[in-house]
């Protein structure tokens, strides 16, 4: 009885395997899904009125005074990562994820100052709703 349910066991699995030698054959996935592909392109509204490095050289000196006081209540972490994001190449992500972290690191009060600051070169309103898209 034991030779036979393996000789069974070993005949169905010759089977299965010769199915799937010969005959089965696997859909590509692409067309599996047969899903018309569309591209979308997205035209990001560019956050900077002025050039990025023009901006902080327009600021009055009373601007500036009250940007650095308020900078000094961060972390010196925090002042590293800011400036990262400042000096990486892509703009716009860096510059909300700056907005973030001063979100979340300043006062309400502070951080509605540095966003007053910034309105002359800075587009506040995409900025803010950006931070709450994401």
């Amino acid at each position: 009885m034991k030779k036979i349910l393996i000789y069974l066991v070993l005949v169905s699995t010759i089977i299965i395997n010769m199915y799937f030698m010969l005959y089965w054959q696997p859909q590509d996935e692409n067309a599996a899904r047969e899903v018309g592909v569309q591209e979308t392109v997205a035209y990001s509204k560019p956050l900077y009125k002025i050039n990025k490095e023009k901006a902080l050289n327009q600021l009055s000196t009373d601007n500036k005074k009250e940007l650095e006081k308020i900078i000094k209540k961060l972390s010196s972490f925090d002042i590293g990562k800011i400036k990262e994001y400042y000096e990486d190449t892509n703009d716009n992500e860096d510059l909300i994820e700056i907005f973030k972290l001063l979100k979340k690191r300043l006062t309400t009060e502070d951080y509605k100052k540095v966003e007053e600051i910034s309105s002359s070169f800075l587009d506040i309103q995409e900025i803010d709703k950006r931070i709450k898209n994401n």
